[in-house]
């Protein structure tokens, strides 16, 4: 498999830079949590730059996602697995609201299938 630095890398930071966005980091408190400088973190965000593989492990575990997830775009076990670890430490009302949020977001994506697969008939046509 070939793989191409440039696209690796802006692969890479972008989803760096989702992954903290949807945390609510700021560069800086990556950087912290990364023990790099914030210039690093914008760099990997940007494709410019690898992280360390230390610095990329802080931040993995910080974001809540696997390396591989990082590297690959990839969802594994690992990341299933962070997901069930921190559904099981929601308190029992909060796990009520998350099944219930889950049902609803199952049925939606359930419909939006639907629609599309709807929508590839007619265009078949």
């Amino acid at each position: 498999m070939v793989v191409n630095k440039k696209t690796l890398l802006k692969e890479m930071g972008q989803r760096y830079y989702e992954r903290r966005k949807a945390l609510g980091y700021t560069q800086e408190e990556a950087a912290e949590i990364a023990d790099v400088t914030q210039q690093a973190i914008s760099d990997s965000e940007l494709g410019k730059t690898f992280l360390a593989p230390d610095s990329m492990l802080k931040l993995c575990e910080a974001y809540g996602v696997s390396c591989d997830y990082i590297m690959t775009g990839l969802v594994t076990d690992k990341d299933s697995l962070l997901i069930d670890q921190r559904i099981r430490e929601l308190p029992p009302d909060a796990f009520f609201h998350y099944e219930q949020m889950t049902e609803h977001f199952l049925k939606a994506i359930e419909v939006c299938g639907e629609a599309t697969e709807k929508r590839k008939g007619k265009s078949d046509v």
